[in-house]
């Protein structure tokens, strides 16, 4: 894929071309975002901190950490995040979705995966997976405010 075409992408995610922007969509209170609606699996605080979890797993992996063990991955996945946590889980969030468009702008390309066609894996993973999930909690959003 080339690098140019996936800049797009990121950017359309992040300016919310097609989906409200994540900035946008994500100013909720902690409160809020943290009622899980009825017949809906999660709230939309869980499904960011889900979201979160994959975005930065695969932003280590870019930037050359190690690879977390599997279980702490797993045993965090899906977990109900404190109220208290929300504004940082969204700072972190909208951040992250900022550095993998940096990342694949960047000139030479910044990372520390072998190939750049790992690399762009690592992206492109980045961008449907934000891009699934930002739609899912806006979705949420709009359940919990229907009441």
């Amino acid at each position: 894929m080339d690098r140019t075409v996936l800049a797009l992408v990121l950017r359309h995610i992040i300016e919310g071309y097609d989906i409200p922007t994540p900035a946008g969509m994500l100013r909720i209170k902690a409160g809020t975002a943290s009622i899980q609606p009825d017949h809906v699996p999660y709230s939309l605080a869980t499904n960011l901190a889900h979201a979160l979890l994959w975005q930065d797993i695969w932003l280590e992996k870019l930037a050359g950490k190690p690879r977390r063990p599997q279980m702490e991955v797993w045993s965090n996945d899906f977990r109900v995040p404190e109220e208290s946590e929300f504004p940082v889980l969204k700072k972190r969030f909208l951040a992250g979705l900022n550095e993998a468009l940096r990342l694949t702008e960047s000139d030479p390309f910044d990372h520390k995966l072998p190939t750049d066609e790992e690399a762009i894996d690592a992206l492109v993973r980045i961008a449907v997976h934000g891009a699934y999930h930002i739609g899912q909690m806006n979705l949420i959003k709009r359940t919990v405010r229907a009441g």
